[in-house]
């Protein structure tokens, strides 16, 4: 009923990229969770190269996250 301001194009564009960025964090913590599990466990070099990227794809994912997290915030 009021959620008309909310069900534009645009508004459906910035749930999309939220929820990928989401996923994307979720995988850079799963990425962080399973390279410290292989350098403990299997191979350190291996497992510092998994953490790494983990932690790489963390900062990309916060990056996305902030900005269409600031941007939905400004819209309500």
């Amino acid at each position: 009923m009021g959620d008309e301001k909310n069900a534009t194009p645009e508004r459906a564009t910035d749930d999309a990229a939220y929820a990928k960025a989401r996923t994307l964090f979720l995988g850079a913590a799963v990425a962080i969770a399973l390279g410290l599990a292989v350098s403990g466990s299997v191979d350190r070099t291996a497992g510092g190269a998994v953490l790494l990227a983990g932690w790489g794809l963390a900062i990309l994912a916060l990056h996305r996250l902030g900005r269409t997290g600031s941007a939905r915030r400004n819209e309500r």
